[in-house]
């Protein structure tokens, strides 16, 4: 198979290859995308072992938090007989004040726990990673403390925070590959909406364009009968005759800048030496370096010349 022997395409058999190409594109674009198709592709994170996980979960945070109820509740009572408080203004009674500290710490201390371990495995580099570790350290301790001063065994004081403890491992886990999953689906939502809007703006740049433009030249190569012999050509052939097709409209892709036209410089202008010629008989003689005159020659020197008398 010789390329030279394929008949090429007129350029109206072109632009109909381009438009074909263009109406294809924008048939197969469809409406404008959703986060929502690409957040149902994926699966679910909780699987029916994470269900079974967060029953024990609520049942060992249950017996913390009493323990803590319990710890805090002591702690309080006590440290209100030594309260300074003002005598007006808001003034915090007893019960206000030991309830606030039993029930507040519950979330200050389990749901901290599980928050600054989350913000751990978030932060990669710097140095707030480890602050978060430290602060995540710093609840898994009184959660420790709080359960100890039960007064229970130390077997039965530390069954409820390490269940928690590890259980809320895995909730944090699932919380950073939550948070992962959606940062890649936003990741592919902007891509397909950036590409959607650029094909609508202009067909061509879509990605499917070219693909489908060098189907439509193959196909139109091959209507003439004098090309169908090269139907059943090599990948290898089809593609060096689409892209000669391709190549007279991307011919001046690249071109130089137009030259500038150089004006010829403007020739010097030859001054005449004038000599002056006396009266009488101070003449000078015929032939002699008096009677010579410079006369201007066409590439711009002098020519001497002798003046006739």
């Amino acid at each position: 198979m010789n390329l030279s022997d394929l008949r090429q395409l007129t350029t109206l058999q072109f632009d109909e290859c381009r438009e074909r190409a263009i109406k294809r594109v924008q048939r197969h674009l469809g409406e404008r995308p959703t986060r929502a198709r690409f957040e149902k592709e994926l699966g679910r994170l909780w699987t029916i072992l994470d269900v079974l996980a967060l029953i024990v979960f609520l049942a060992a945070l249950f017996i913390s938090s009493i323990h803590i109820v319990t710890h805090m509740g002591a702690l309080s009572a006590r440290d209100y007989d030594t309260l300074n408080q003002a005598t007006s203004g808001t003034v915090t009674t007893r019960d206000f004040y030991v309830a606030s500290h039993q029930w507040a710490y519950i979330p200050l201390a389990e749901a901290a726990m599980i928050l600054f371990l989350v913000m751990f495995g978030t932060f990669r580099d710097g140095w707030r990673r480890w602050v978060f570790l430290s602060l995540a350290l710093l609840s898994v301790a009184f959660v420790l403390v709080a359960n100890f001063s039960s007064g229970l065994g130390i077997l039965e004081s530390s069954l409820a925070p390490a269940f928690t403890i590890g259980i809320g491992l895995k909730l944090e886990h699932l919380i950073i590959q939550h948070m992962k999953r959606r940062r890649e689906v936003t990741e592919r939502y902007l891509e397909a909406l950036a590409i959607w809007e650029a094909a609508t703006n202009d067909a061509t740049e879509h990605p499917n364009y070219r693909p489908y433009l060098m189907n439509e030249l193959w196909a139109a190569l091959m209507k003439p009968k004098t090309n169908q012999w090269a139907i059943e050509a090599q990948p290898g052939f089809k593609r060096a005759a689409v892209e000669r097709e391709l190549s007279r409209e991307n011919w001046t892709e690249g071109a130089a800048e137009p030259v500038a036209m150089i004006e010829a410089p403007a020739s010097e202008e030859v001054e005449l030496e004038r000599v002056a010629v006396p009266f009488g008989n101070t003449a000078p003689e015929p032939g002699g370096p008096e009677s010579m005159l410079m006369m201007p020659s066409v590439n711009g020197h002098g020519i001497a010349v002798t003046s006739q008398q």
